[in-house]
C-alpha cells in the first residue's frame, strides 16, 4: 500500500513538479542567451591604419568636395584627408571610387525610451514585454537604426537619467554598438507642464525635475552639471499648451531664470521646448541658448518684429522639428511654418536638425533622413540641411571631435552612393557607415 502511494505521489506531483522547473529553468536560460545575443554589441575598436579611397570627400565646415580623395584613419581618428594623402604601406585599404563620403549625421532631438510606433497607436498590454525588454536592453533596434541610417551622433532631449548615462557610458566604453551619445538627461518642467501633464510622466521618476522654487532649481542644475558624469546640456519645458485643447503650465520665470544662470555658470547650455509666444518671451528674458519645435501656436501668423534679429544677435539656434509636426498640421499651416524657416535663415539663423524621434510616428535613424528633406523643402539648400545636421549642432555644444572631415576629428563617416548636395534624397543610398572607424554599417557586399 505505501509503495503504491509512493508511486502516486511521484506520478501525480513530483514529476510534474519536475517538469515545471525544468520549463522555467529552460525558460530563464532561454531568455537570458536571448538577451545577450540581442544586445547589440560593439565590434573591437579600430586599431592601427585604414585608408579610405578613391571616394569624393565633403571637407571641412564648407562641406567643399574633394574629388578621388583619401581619407586616412587611425585608432578611430582622421589624421590625413586630400587628394594628395600617401597611403602607408601597412594601412588596411577600402576603395570608395564614386562614393560621396560625408561627416556621420547628428539627430539633435531625440527620445530614446518612448515607445516607436504610427501615429495615434495605443499602447496595450501586449505591447509592454517588448518595451521592457527594449528597456533593459538599451534599446538595441533604435541604436542600429540609428547607424545604419547614418546617424552616428544624437543628442537626448529627456530620458530617464540614470539609464541614459548608464547607456552612454556603455558606448563609450565600446560595450555597446550605438552613435555617440550628447544627454541632457530630465527635462526641467512643472507638475502642470508636458510631459508630466500630457503623457503621464510620473512627477517623481527620474525622467523630469520639478523645482519649486530658484534655489532648488539651481541645486537640481548643479547636481546635472557637476560631478564625474555630467550631462552635455540643459532641457526645460516652456509651454502653455493650447487653450482649445489642453491648457499648461509654464516654469514660473525667476525658475527659469535661475535654471539658465546656473546652467551658465557651469559653462551648459540650456534648449527649450516652447509653443507660444509668450513661451518664447519668456526663454528670451531669461537668457535661453536655443529652441527646439516650431508650432503654429507661435508663429503661423508671423515672427513679431525684430525676433529673428534677436534670435540671431544672442547667438540663439532653432530645431523646427518638422518630421513630428509635418504629420499633424494641414498645408497651409505647414506652409507658414515653412515661411518662418525661411525667414529665420535669411537674416542668419543657425538652424539645427532634429526629429523627436521616437515621438508621433516618426523613427529612429530614418526620421532625420525625413527631417533634412522637409528642410530642402521648406527652401534650404541640401548643403545648408547637411550642415544643420553636422558642422552647426557640434559648434553648438562645443563637440569639438565630431561634425566635419579634418584631421584630428572623429572617423564618423557617412558614405553614400548618390550626391546629397544634388539630391538629399541621396542620404538614402547608405553604402558604409563609420563609427570612430569601425565600419558598423556595410551595404557593398
Amino acid at each position: 500500500m505505501t509503495g503504491t502511494r509512493s508511486r502516486r505521489l511521484r506520478r501525480w506531483v513530483l514529476y510534474p513538479l519536475a517538469f515545471c522547473v525544468v520549463i522555467l529553468l529552460l525558460s530563464i536560460a532561454a531568455g537570458y542567451a536571448h538577451y545577450r545575443l540581442t544586445l547589440y554589441k560593439a565590434s573591437p575598436r579600430q586599431t592601427g591604419r585604414l585608408a579610405l579611397t578613391g571616394a569624393t570627400v565633403l571637407v571641412g565646415p564648407d562641406l567643399q568636395p574633394r574629388a578621388n580623395a583619401t581619407i586616412l584613419i587611425e585608432n578611430g581618428v582622421i589624421i590625413a584627408v586630400g587628394s594628395d594623402v600617401v597611403v602607408p604601406q601597412d594601412a588596411e585599404r577600402r576603395d570608395f571610387a564614386g562614393r560621396i563620403v560625408l561627416p556621420g549625421l547628428i539627430d539633435s532631438h531625440v527620445h530614446l525610451q518612448a515607445p516607436e510606433g504610427p501615429r495615434g497607436k495605443k499602447i496595450g498590454p501586449l505591447d509592454m514585454p517588448g518595451l521592457v525588454a527594449d528597456w533593459y536592453r538599451y534599446e538595441p533596434g533604435k541604436r542600429r537604426n540609428f547607424l545604419r541610417n547614418g546617424v552616428t551622433t544624437i543628442r537626448s532631449m529627456g530620458d530617464e537619467n540614470a539609464w541614459v548615462h548608464t547607456l552612454r557610458n556603455k558606448i563609450r566604453t565600446v560595450e555597446l554598438e550605438g552613435p555617440r551619445m550628447l544627454i541632457a538627461g530630465p527635462i526641467f518642467t512643472t507638475p502642470g507642464g508636458h510631459p508630466v501633464a500630457t503623457v503621464g510622466v510620473e512627477a517623481n521618476s527620474d525622467t523630469v525635475r520639478l523645482p519649486e522654487n530658484p534655489e532648488q532649481a539651481r541645486e537640481m542644475v548643479r547636481a546635472l552639471v557637476g560631478g564625474d558624469d555630467p550631462v552635455d546640456l540643459i532641457k526645460v519645458v516652456q509651454e502653455r499648451g493650447n487653450p482649445e485643447r489642453k491648457v499648461l503650465q509654464p516654469i514660473r520665470l525667476d525658475i527659469l531664470t535661475a535654471i539658465i544662470d546656473e546652467a551658465h555658470r557651469k559653462d551648459t547650455k540650456v534648449f527649450a521646448h516652447w509653443g507660444t509666444l509668450a513661451d518664447l518671451d519668456d526663454l528670451l528674458a531669461a537668457g535661453i541658448d536655443g529652441l527646439d519645435h516650431l508650432e503654429a501656436r507661435g508663429v503661423r501668423e508671423g515672427w513679431p518684429p525684430g525676433i529673428p534679429e534677436t534670435l540671431v544677435q544672442r547667438g540663439i539656434t532653432l530645431a523646427p522639428t518638422l518630421a513630428v509636426t509635418d504629420q499633424v498640421f494641414d498645408q497651409p499651416t505647414k506652409a507658414a511654418i515653412y515661411a518662418r524657416v525661411r525667414e529665420f535663415r535669411a537674416v542668419g539663423g543657425r538652424i539645427i536638425a532634429g526629429s523627436d524621434a521616437s515621438f508621433g510616428g516618426v523613427y529612429a535613424g530614418s526620421g532625420l533622413i525625413r527631417e533634412l528633406e522637409l528642410l530642402v523643402a521648406a527652401g534650404l539648400t541640401p548643403r545648408e540641411a547637411i550642415t544643420a545636421a553636422t558642422v552647426t549642432p557640434a559648434a553648438t555644444l562645443h563637440a569639438d571631435t565630431i561634425g566635419t572631415i579634418e584631421p584630428g576629428k572623429a572617423a564618423d563617416l557617412l558614405v553614400v552612393a548618390g550626391d546629397p548636395l544634388a539630391d538629399i534624397a541621396a542620404l538614402r543610398q547608405v553604402d558604409a557607415v563609420l563609427r570612430d572607424g569601425r565600419i558598423v554599417v556595410d551595404n557593398t557586399n
